[in-house]
């Protein structure tokens, strides 16, 4: 069939004109052998639909209005008769003309066969008639070409798009597998990490991580892929800090240090350490896995909890900045505990008790809590106790959360590391009164964090008689002067809380005296 068809094609476009298979020679040229076989077939079938519709049209005799009229059955032919050159005739006389009996005719005796048939006259088509006739039929031709190239430029676009869903598909698929494989083996070693750390050979690197992770808000779920509950509570027990059963004996902390630098202030002596006569001390602190600051705050009286008005469990609290500000204060460390859903960092409800200005504004008198905070006499009060009881020694701002670190001047026992690798706030005081504000910067790969022994370590060389643990993690953060010292180690934004430790512009005090005063 497909022979057939191309050798009429070949005749078909033999009997055009150069132009004609000029076009079709460059409408076949990019195609393939399938489209090509598509063009011829669809070329044939138009040739043949055309001859079928020339074949079927009846012949008319122009002029005559007969169809298929027969032959004359006799003929007017001239007598050959001989006329000098110089005489022409100008018509021919009657007896000049003979009529012939047609040979052809079959004898009949019929009278109506004996009468001559008229030859049909032929008509010549007009020349304007036969452009017109040979333009529409260009005009049919190119619209069926236009029609075949449409559906060649179908059948391309679908099979385009075919190999390109094809191709995306298999891109897509590749992908995605490559993703796979990759977190195939990312959690492979991952895990393959977690596990030569906490099933390896080294007990104390176990011991820095286990404790580490298991004191942030989401990262026990790393100790658990590897270890039971009871392993991860005998690791936790070997290494931390042992809470006093004693409280500050306030006896021992001589608060002078606002009446030492009006003496200093008047006799202006200059402290190397506070230059700027500020009455804050900024040191930089270093160990082995961190670093961070200390504020040396040398009058007592400018320390207070800063908190929110409202605490609410679904609510927010502000930033460490933000209640700074409320306060018109000049420094700060974050505060106490509270409650952090789902570890986002916008607890608007703080945990155990909360004294800010002499006003007793979370806990309950006769609940028992761990109080860290200042008396009305400026002294650090540092153990477990009753709201009431706090309120009764003249606690004026306080929050908890633990554990004590040092009270009346004895560093707490530990074991092990004394816990974890982490970011840390705590609270101290010297024996002359000055506040020692200490905020270690971790979760960084300039400062891994520090251990609760650090800690202490770090306060009993700033002498420090009484020292506590304050809210740490991703809370941990320091501003002096609208300038943040130990940043935060939250990955989203500052963290929302509701207290804090700031500081007072010096010369006021949290009683809303003046030192003049």
């Amino acid at each position: 069939m497909e022979s057939d068809n191309i050798a009429k094609f070949k005749e078909i476009v033999a009997g055009l004109s150069p132009e004609k298979k000029k076009a079709i020679r460059a409408r076949m040229q990019g195609m393939s052998k399938d489209e090509a076989m598509v063009f011829i077939n669809r070329m044939v079938e138009v040739s043949e639909q055309r001859k079928i519709e020339i074949t079927a049209r009846p012949k008319v005799l122009a002029g005559s209005g007969r169809v298929d009229a027969p032959r004359t059955d006799y003929e007017v032919r001239e007598t050959r008769t001989w006329t000098p050159a110089k005489e022409s005739p100008k018509k021919l006389s009657d007896d000049k003309i003979e009529i012939v009996k047609n040979p052809n005719k079959p004898k009949t005796t019929h009278p109506a066969a004996s009468r001559p048939t008229q030859r049909p006259i032929k008509k010549v088509e007009p020349s304007v008639a036969r452009a017109g006739r040979e333009q529409v039929a260009r005009q049919i031709e190119q619209r069926q070409l236009e029609r075949i190239e449409a559906e060649l430029r179908k059948e391309k676009q679908k099979e385009f798009a075919k190999k390109a869903g094809k191709f995306t598909l298999v891109c897509l698929g590749r992908t995605m597998a490559t993703l796979f494989a990759t977190l195939v083996i990312v959690l492979a070693g991952f895990y393959s990490f977690l596990y030569i750390i906490m099933r390896g050979p080294s007990a104390h690197l176990r011991d820095q991580f286990v404790p580490s992770v298991m004191e942030s808000s989401a990262g026990g779920v790393l100790a658990r892929m590897i270890l039971s509950d009871e392993e991860i509570e005998a690791i936790m027990n070997s290494n931390k800090t042992h809470e006093f059963e004693e409280i500050t004996d306030t006896a021992l902390v001589n608060a002078m240090a606002a009446e030492q630098n009006r003496v200093d202030a008047e006799a202006d002596v200059v402290n190397e350490l506070d230059p700027d006569g500020d009455g804050i001390e900024v040191h930089d602190i270093s160990g082995p896995m961190y670093h961070g600051k200390m504020l040396v705050i040398y009058d007592p009286s400018r320390v207070m909890v800063a908190t929110i008005d409202d605490y609410n469990h679904n609510g927010a609290g502000l930033t460490l900045k933000e209640l700074i500000d409320k306060y018109d204060g000049v420094a700060g460390i974050n505060g106490g505990q509270y409650e952090d859903t789902n570890g986002l960092g916008i607890g608007g409800w703080p945990e155990g008790i909360v004294i800010s200005e002499g006003e007793l504004r979370m806990g309950v008198p006769g609940g028992t809590y761990e109080v860290y905070g200042l008396t009305t006499e400026n002294v650090l009060v540092v153990g477990r106790m009753t709201a009431q009881h706090a309120m009764d020694i003249g606690v004026r701002d306080a929050v908890s959360f633990g554990p004590a670190l040092i009270v009346n001047g004895v560093p707490a026992n530990y074991s092990g590391s004394g816990g974890g690798l982490n970011p840390r706030t705590a609270i101290g005081q010297r024996e002359d009164g000055a506040i020692l504000l200490l905020v270690i910067e971790g979760r960084k790969t300039s400062s891994m964090g520090a251990t609760m022994a650090d800690l202490i370590d770090v306060m009993l060389e700033f002498g420090a008689v009484n020292a506590a643990n304050l809210d740490g993690g991703m809370s941990s953060a320091m501003w002096l002067y609208d300038e943040e010292l130990v940043s935060s180690s939250s990955i989203r934004t500052d963290r929302q809380m509701p207290t804090a430790f700031i500081v007072l512009p010096q010369g006021q005090t949290a009683s809303g005296q003046t030192t003049e005063e």
